[in-house]
């Protein structure tokens, strides 16, 4: 799976951008802006990274993952039962997915992710997807 070419075509033009003005945008060449657009090549995640945020759309959509421009492809009707529905107890939940109590031993070390459970505890599956985007994009960029 890869960069629906189309797609990527599509938020250019409606940008207004030609292929060398997109190019100036994400610091590449024209060439490979090119190439992108025709499926030839793939742009790594920091290049990804850059397209979802000069168009304003999410990297699910760049990737034919959705077909919301803004959305993710982790849906509320597409999550599957198994995680949709919630355990009777927390040693149940450690015992099906054992990386957990990594997890909550990090969350009980750190106020501030303390607060961010509690805040997203309360949100939409939809809107705490979203927000998951958000970070790695922040992560991305913090790497730089």
């Amino acid at each position: 799976m890869g960069l629906r070419a189309d797609r990527l075509v599509k938020l250019r033009r409606a940008k207004g951008l030609s292929q060398e003005q997109l190019a100036r945008e994400l610091n590449i060449s024209q060439s490979l802006v090119s190439y992108y657009e025709t499926g030839r090549k793939q742009p790594g995640y920091d290049v990804l990274a850059e397209m979802a945020r000069l168009f304003s759309v999410s990297i699910d959509y760049l990737l034919g993952l959705s077909d919301d421009p803004r959305g993710t492809h982790l849906q509320k009707q597409n999550v599957p039962q198994k995680e949709a529905s919630s355990p009777s107890s927390g040693s149940e939940a450690l015992k099906n997915d054992p990386s957990l109590l990594s997890y909550s031993q990090k969350i009980a070390e750190r106020e501030d992710l303390k607060a961010m459970v509690r805040e997203a505890s309360n949100l939409k599956p939809e809107t705490v997807c979203k927000i998951i985007e958000l970070m790695k994009l922040i992560r991305d960029e913090d790497k730089k």
